[in-house]
């Protein structure tokens, strides 16, 4: 090859390279740019979602009383339940020890535990997928949801009435959820 053929060659290959490069370049800003602009858009969704969601528990808290507030939250949560956990309180049916070992294999033993009729249950981060990213703080009434989630399961697995004591959660500013079940 010709020394005038090899640099013409290696120029040509050099600003292919380059062109390449700058490129790629621009497609990773264009990205980096669109990652921006979704986290942007998902900060101001979560924000509509959280304002939302304070606004009707306040709106429920002025309008209701605290009876019909509860009552209204624990469908919200056996309905929650229903739509998805459920299959695991009915392959327990019959046997709450059952269904306490399969929540003690997701949330830890110290987390879910019978001590004769009564199991505590607890949780230390929300699962609410409504709110678990936020809003940090909501309504007491709020959290009767997951009274009527476990009211749900255990009435499913027990096969019969069982009470659930709510004694504190995260969303009312205690660090973990905790529930005691009398079944």
């Amino acid at each position: 090859m010709k020394r005038k053929e090899f640099l013409r060659k290696t120029l040509q290959a050099g600003l292919a390279s380059w062109s390449l490069l700058l490129f790629e370049r621009r497609t990773l800003m264009a990205k980096s740019k669109e990652k921006k602009t979704e986290r942007k858009l998902k900060d101001k969704n979560q924000a509509f979602k959280e304002a939302w969601i304070v606004a009707l528990m306040a709106n429920m808290d002025e309008q209701f009383d605290e009876k019909t507030r509860a009552k209204l939250m624990e469908s919200c949560g056996r309905d929650c339940a229903r739509r998805g956990s459920i299959r695991m309180a009915e392959s327990a049916r019959g046997d709450v020890g059952k269904l306490v070992q399969s929540l003690a294999n997701i949330l830890g033993k110290k987390n879910c535990f019978m001590d004769g009729n009564v199991v505590h249950l607890g949780y230390d981060k929300c699962y609410c997928e409504l709110v678990a990213e936020g809003p940090e703080r909501l309504s007491d009434t709020y959290c009767n949801c997951s009274t009527g989630w476990v009211l749900e399961m255990f009435e499913t697995a027990a096969q019969k009435p069982v009470e659930v004591e709510l004694l504190q959660t995260i969303k009312r500013g205690a660090p973990s959820c905790r529930f005691l079940v009398r079944v």
